[in-house]
């Protein structure tokens, strides 16, 4: 039980201060423990650091598993959308996970920057694939203008994390994200 909240406080400190600006006395401090008593549970800050890595990116890649197999039925544009409001309502869900992730990938640890970011970048190559076989279907379907499907599925991703960037800063964020993606669904569509 200790580990698990010495992985919470610290989750929450990385992602409002980043990993370099965040001791480890203070998440003994959030946690209610000693500083040494961390040591029983990680053997470092990096350890523990690497380990809310995986854990955050392995809640965000079950996120994307659960969008992709209840939106399987829909068409692609639909699907589209529906996966964009699902991930949308993750990441309003879970802003200290969002937090953490967008910290991560602008400012990943100096000394370990490659083992940090390996993970998120493996599952942002595996998203892009499968938003771009949604266009690729949806282009065979002759819903979707013939283009390149990886470059449609890649300004899919900005849309995405423009808002998400968004929601970050302004938690009460009204723009209206079902509205941003219908548009954008139907600039790809065959007129």
């Amino acid at each position: 039980m200790t580990s698990q909240k010495i992985k919470q406080a610290a989750l929450v400190l990385f992602a409002e201060k980043g990993y370099d600006a965040t001791t480890l006395s203070e998440i003994a401090d959030k946690t209610g423990i000693k500083k040494p008593s961390i040591y029983a549970h990680y053997p470092g800050k990096m350890e523990l650091f690497l380990d809310i890595v995986d854990f955050v990116t392995e809640t965000y890649r079950a996120a994307w598993t659960d969008a992709l197999e209840k939106s399987i039925d829909l068409a692609p544009d639909e699907r589209l959308e529906f996966i964009f409001f699902a991930i949308s309502s993750y990441y309003i869900t879970n802003r200290t996970y969002l937090s953490f992730l967008v910290r991560l990938w602008l400012f990943p640890p100096v000394d370990c920057e490659d083992k940090a970011l390996l993970p998120l970048q493996e599952l942002s190559e595996t998203h892009i694939k499968n938003i771009a076989a949604i266009f690729k279907q949806g282009m065979a379907e002759k819903i979707f203008a013939l283009d390149s499907p990886e470059e449609m599925a890649k300004a899919y991703f900005c849309l995405l994390d423009g808002y998400s960037s968004r929601v970050i800063r302004y938690p009460k964020f009204d723009f209206n994200y079902q509205k941003a993606i219908s548009i954008f669904c139907k600039s790809m569509l065959l007129t």
